[in-house]
């Protein structure tokens, strides 16, 4: 899918959807700060704001910063993602995958950051949407960095490391606040390097 055609760096850009289920995707519980306000959506990613409407089949794009590469949005959407020629590879006598592709047509893999996605699961366990919502909103208004008006950049490994076990729980994730802290120790201290992970195939991933 080619960028925007634009002159110079913009605030907006539009982008053709297929096969996409924008807030079917945003509300699976995936990501936890997406928020929805008037018909749009909004939320920070790659440490950008951005507000996303759908028209029909496109996507309006909206972010604060003048923008002249819009990949990070491309690839946080997957918006690149063929998704017809997936589900060709489907077999068409699994009924239980035949089923998803009807009821669940549209809905998308999120490509997102690793550590956040790392953290937001551990804090999901055993907890409803709402809650996790929740517990990460806390964890964010408490020891993120502001970046817009009533948001907050997701704290990085270092922040929380820095913070005790009992900081964590003020957030309201309980038992999890232990498992938090150890992780983020350990990726603050390069014991674990998740942007590496994330670039190796699923088998060498999986082992490592």
């Amino acid at each position: 899918m080619p960028q925007p055609a634009a002159a110079a760096p913009a605030t907006t850009a539009v982008f053709p959807l297929r096969d996409y289920d924008l807030a079917a995707t945003l509300t699976s519980g995936q990501a936890f700060r997406w928020r929805e306000l008037d018909g749009a959506w909004e939320n920070i990613v790659a440490n950008r704001w951005v507000r996303l409407r759908t028209d029909g089949k496109q996507l309006i794009a909206q972010t604060r910063e003048p923008q002249i590469d819009w990949q990070w949005l491309l690839d946080y959407l997957q918006l690149q993602v063929n998704l017809r020629a997936i589900i060709g590879e489907f077999p068409r006598d699994d009924i239980h995958l035949q089923a998803a592709i009807k009821t669940c047509r549209g809905l998308r893999l999120l490509k997102q950051d690793p550590w956040e996605t790392t953290a937001g699961f551990i804090c999901s366990s055993n907890k409803r949407i709402v809650q996790i919502q929740q517990i990460i909103g806390e964890l964010c208004d408490r020891f993120g960095e502001p970046i817009h008006e009533g948001w907050q950049t997701f704290p990085t490994a270092e922040r929380l490391a820095s913070l005790t076990e009992a900081d964590l729980r003020g957030c309201r994730m309980g038992y999890r606040a232990k498992y938090l802290h150890a992780t983020a120790t350990m990726i603050a201290a390069s014991e674990i390097d998740l942007p590496t992970i994330a670039a190796l195939d699923y088998p060498a991933a999986l082992a490592e």
